[in-house]
């Protein structure tokens, strides 16, 4: 069996010396001063920290090994408690490589296997060199292109299941013939596995697909807002405690306050209502805009340098300045191809594509997940969503008209609740006289409904199913049929009131397990009733006909035996 390279050692354990060396020197300092020990008591304990900490991560590297045979993936580990793992590898669905400063001075990564059940990796390798990386790379993708083969493997044109893909023809939103009007006689196999050599587009196998230059990186870092900045930014601030006094204090100024001490004194002050409501509004512009410089840097810092290729059939992604991350996207194992537009994408013609892959949705888990292509205009965002799952110009159909009474509803009672509470507030605790302030609330409220009733709807194509929602966020999922897992319908007790429904085809993503279920949200009742009848029809079609391929390929396996000793014989 392998182990890990030997200068990961290293590493490993001149860490884990420093580490103990700590610990030892802070727990000898506590005992001198605690414990009445002898001034010696210090560098003894912080040399016994440092080579127990440092024997154990010896310890663990002997003891960690792991090996490619077959099919299977098997890693040992463990110092008292020991494990013994074996990881199918028809169940690795990506295999990410990570690479922080020190180790691209080394020549080392880290990868980690990343199987379908769930989002959590099932083994890391910490670290191999650069060569190891490729053979493992290898050896695993040339597994999956063995495995598609023989999934697919004889079935025939004729053993094409296609009962139920007329359904859809009765529901609104179903454009353009089935598969079997149009002669496409590939199981739902054949049109999950894209060929080795190029792409639907006839793209040479390891082209480039997508790139950032700096223009592109620092527009896509702009109209990306990153929701962990603001907190990131206020969990900061403490660190920069000189530099708030001094704009808070300037803000004061330039209201007119007259400080003789402190900003809190001012403010405890009761001063002028105008004066603290302009003091305030200019305390939350400056500590927005530092927010967004915190995310312009995050992004940067994340996607500087990311490239898209197309490499044996999968796309390769490449990304980070700091901390360099690479992998594939095994494109017969995608599960959900995803669209997402915010506001200032859509107003620029800009759209991010993402794509999720079983148990997993690629990059890293503390970014956008799945990230496919990051920002670029949106003509080829779906261009290269259509070479990864093949399908038609999208046309979306609204939900009925009553579901935007349903949101007005919604929206008016949230805005009346927060008036309500704003008036409570200002009556027991303020008594400014300011809390209808909180009753503008209502002036959004139609315009709101309105947008969100118009964002949504979905599209049955010849072979996907399309939802669209969200205003501030637009997101468009294309989920494959033959993806499907389930198809439910919910009804809530206000949208029985307006005899509307839910319907949710879900896959085995793990955004799935998120809540990021392809959603058809608020449709008529039988209209939800007749798409979750088609859509499971169309699955039930997809695993007869994988039923009949495997069948027929043991058919064909076993005839091959027999005319073989035939010849033979």
């Amino acid at each position: 069996m392998n182990r890990l390279h030997p200068r990961s050692a290293v590493v490993r354990i001149g860490r884990a010396v420093l580490q103990g060396g700590f610990f030892g020197f802070f727990g000898g300092s506590l005992g001198t001063g605690m414990l009445d020990l002898p001034w010696f008591g210090v560098p003894v304990l912080a040399v016994l920290g440092a080579v127990a900490f440092g024997g154990y991560a010896l310890a663990r590297y002997l003891r960690f090994r792991y090996e490619l045979d077959g099919d299977t993936l098997t890693v040992e580990s463990g110092v008292f408690a020991r494990q013994s793992r074996q990881i199918p590898l028809g169940r690795v669905q990506n295999l990410d490589v990570e690479q922080n400063v020190l180790n691209r001075l080394l020549g080392l990564a880290v990868v980690r296997f990343e199987t379908a059940g769930g989002s959590a990796t099932e083994a890391t390798l910490d670290a191999v060199d650069e060569r190891e990386v490729e053979r493992l790379r290898n050896y695993v993708r040339t597994h999956d292109r063995d495995a598609t083969a023989e999934e697919g493997a004889g079935a025939s044109p004729s053993e094409s299941v296609t009962s139920g893909r007329s359904a859809h023809a009765d529901l609104p939103g179903a454009t353009g013939p089935s598969p079997a009007e149009t002669g496409d006689s590939r199981t739902a196999a054949d049109r999950s596995s894209p060929a080795p050599d190029a792409d639907s587009d006839g793209r040479p196998d390891g082209s480039l697909l997508f790139a950032f230059d700096r223009r592109e990186l620092l527009t896509y870092a702009l109209v990306s807002v990153r929701p962990a900045a603001p907190i990131l930014t206020l969990a900061s601030l403490p660190l920069g405690m000189d530099v708030v006094r001094a704009v808070l204090r300037l803000n004061a100024t330039l209201v007119g306050a007259s400080l003789g001490g402190p900003v809190v004194r001012w403010l405890v002050g009761t001063p002028p209502t105008p004066r603290l409501v302009v003091f305030a509004a200019l305390s939350v512009v400056q500590f927005l805009l530092l927010a967004l410089v915190v995310s312009v840097a995050l992004t940067v810092v994340e996607y500087h340098g990311f490239r898209l290729t197309r490499a044996d059939g999968d796309l390769r992604y490449e990304r980070g300045l700091l901390r360099r991350y690479s992998g594939n996207i095994p494109l017969e194992k995608v599960q959900t191809v995803t669209i997402r537009e915010n506001v200032l994408m859509r107003r620029f013609g800009y759209a991010t594509l993402a794509v999720e892959t079983a148990g997993y949705s690629g990059g890293n888990q503390q970014s956008t997940q799945g990230v496919a292509v990051p920002l670029a205009p949106r003509e080829e965002v779906y261009e290269l969503a259509r070479d990864i799952e093949p399908f038609a110009d999208l046309d979306f159909d609204r939900p009925p008209k009553r579901a935007r009474r349903r949101y007005l509803a919604r929206f008016s009672l949230a805005a009346a609740g927060l008036t309500a509470v704003a008036y409570a507030v200002d009556s027991l605790v303020l008594g400014t006289g300011y809390w209808w302030l909180a009753a503008l609330l209502f002036l959004p409220v139609a315009p709101a409904a309105h947008l969100r009733w118009r964002h949504r709807g979905f599209d049955l194509d010849d072979s996907v199913l399309a939802t669209r929602s969200g205003f501030w966020r637009r997101t468009t999922r294309v989920v494959p049929y033959y993806r499907l897992q389930t198809v439910f319908v919910t009804r809530s007790p206000f949208q029985r009131r307006r005899d509307l429904a839910t319907v949710g085809a879900d896959t085995a993503s793990s955004s799935s397990l998120l809540g990021g279920v392809a959603r058809v949200y608020d449709v008529d009742e039988g209209t939800a009733g007749q798409l979750r009848d088609t859509l499971r029809e169309r699955l039930r079609a997809d695993i007869a006909a994988r039923r009949a391929g495997r069948e027929h390929a043991r058919r064909s396996e076993r005839g091959g035996d027999a005319a073989e000793q035939s010849s033979e014989a």
